[in-house]
């Protein structure tokens, strides 16, 4: 349901005390079941969801008050809204009478096209002065934009959970909900249309259909470990905590594989370091940096001789490396980091549904040859599975939270137009580092250190070596680089 709340044109306190009146309301009223519980529980959100409500349900009371037109509220603002008028108290006698010195009425829309297109306008105009008044952009989970808020209002009904179990529907990830029914149908029509004329043991269906059922069980699972992994990392709400610094924003970027590389290129473009034949590093006699990671991976190098750079690299990586430990814990800590457990857990899905189905397979295999049955095509598509999921492995990997991915790609475009307003002889060693994590270590060209780059390379083969690890070899830069950033969504 549409609604707006109208603030008088009259006398109310000045911003800043408002809010600070709008903060300290108690909306418990000394309750031992709270406000913001019962919120959570009338709507099956989390208690720190449903906390986060409850702030933007006071930010709106203050855009109702200060900003001078009629404001409306997301539906999850809406729905604290609803819940305090059945305080009626607090409401009318705290809110009203003494914070807002005026009546704040909650009315609903009259219903028709007309009134949807005022409404809509009216939240479009308060999603505005929200940013005016706050200096931010409102949280998305909580504020979403219009289409989305009253394209869902409609579709909200209240039940008992005694008479109904509630299922959520399949999501798919990638904005295209109209694709979800029909993907799900399409897969029991083809088991169906197979079953209806084959045993219903798949194991003895014949090598054409067995074939199409293989792959279209590879087909789902691999959509299946792409919701898994969207759902996994969690919503992409605004990040609204603490700047990050240059390293915790290497760490978060490309799934955190090139930070060490970041570390080195700043090092050697601010001439802390310099390059030494034979693929070593050393120290220079510059003072050392005052970076907690930048001056770990300086001590690794050591005081006298020169350091191998692969070996520095694994070095700097480790999980030995107190600093490294701090830049994860930091970015776990705002809630940009997926634990270590949970990336695990997450990444381990898709395996498992590969391992399955490649046992199926072997299965199969060893029945066809039981039979004295050709089993080639199936091999190669056992081959062909394994080399997906080995593949992609790394790629489609977790790393970063819904939030931590937003954050990556607001600021790509902020850190290419930092590298066009610098020259190449006056690029600072933060932009070095960060470039490198966000777009991979053959950027070191665009600064004139293209020796650098070809040092942070991975080494070459072998002579004879196979064409597979050349191929790994010559995209490692580009790869390690923008793969990241495709990891993280950009």
């Amino acid at each position: 349901m549409k609604n707006i709340a109208e603030s008088a044109a009259g006398n109310h306190a000045a911003p800043a005390l408002l809010w600070a009146r709008l903060q300290a309301l108690d909306l418990d009223g000394g309750a031992s079941f709270s406000f913001s519980k019962r919120l959570a529980r009338d709507n099956g959100w989390t208690a720190a969801f449903a906390q986060r409500v409850v702030l933007e349900y006071r930010k709106f009371l203050f855009l109702a008050a200060t900003c001078g037109h009629p404001v409306t509220p997301s539906d999850e603002v809406d729905q604290a809204w609803h819940l305090h008028l059945v305080y009626t108290r607090s409401y009318w006698d705290e809110l009203c009478g003494q914070v807002l010195s005026f009546p704040l009425h909650h009315g609903p829309t009259r219903g028709g096209a007309a009134e949807g297109h005022k409404f809509e306008d009216w939240y479009a105009r308060t999603l505005r002065s929200y940013v005016a008044a706050f200096g931010t952009a409102p949280p998305a989970d909580v504020w979403p934009v219009a289409a989305v808020r009253f394209g869902e209002a409609p579709h909200y009904r209240r039940v008992s959970l005694r008479r109904y179990w509630l299922l959520p529907r399949l999501r798919w990830p990638f904005g295209r909900p109209d694709w979800r029914g029909g993907l799900g149908l399409l897969a029991a029509l083809a088991l169906v249309g197979c079953g209806a004329r084959t045993p219903l043991n798949p194991l003895n269906w014949y090598g054409a259909e067995f074939l199409a059922l293989f792959w279209g069980l590879a087909f789902l699972l691999g959509l299946l470990g792409l919701w898994a992994r969207h759902r996994g990392r969690g919503p992409e709400g605004e990040y609204t905590g603490a700047p990050l610094g240059i390293y915790e924003l290497a760490r978060l970027a490309g799934g955190g594989r090139l930070v060490a590389e970041s570390a080195l290129a700043a090092l050697l473009k601010t001439g802390q370091a310099e390059l030494v034949p034979e693929r070593k590093i050393k120290r220079t006699a510059a003072p050392p940096p005052t970076e907690p990671y930048e001056l770990a991976v300086w001590n690794l190098m050591g005081a006298a001789g020169a350091k191998d750079l692969d070996a520095l690299r694994e070095q700097a990586t480790g999980p030995t490396i107190g600093a490294l430990q701090a830049l994860d814990d930091s970015l776990k800590a705002k809630g940009l980091l997926l634990p270590a457990a949970e990336r695990r857990r997450i990444n381990s899905l898709p395996v498992l549904g590969a391992l399955g189905l490649g046992l199926f397979g072997l299965a199969k295999t060893g029945v066809g040859l039981s039979r004295d049955r050709p089993v080639g095509l199936l091999c190669l598509s056992l081959l062909a599975l394994g080399g997906a999921v080995w593949s992609s492995r790394k790629a489609y990997a977790v790393w970063a939270t819904g939030c931590g991915e937003r954050l990556l790609r607001e600021f790509i475009p902020q850190v290419r137009a930092a590298q066009v307003a610098h020259h190449r002889a006056d690029t600072p060693g933060p932009l070095v580092a960060v470039s490198v994590a966000f777009f991979g270590v053959a950027e070191l060209e665009r600064f004139g250190m293209a020796e650098v780059a070809a040092s942070l390379l991975p080494p070459p083969p072998p002579a004879g070596g196979s064409d597979g690890g050349s191929g790994c070899g010559s995209s490692g830069c580009g790869g390690g680089g923008c793969g990241g950033c495709g990891g993280c969504g950009s």
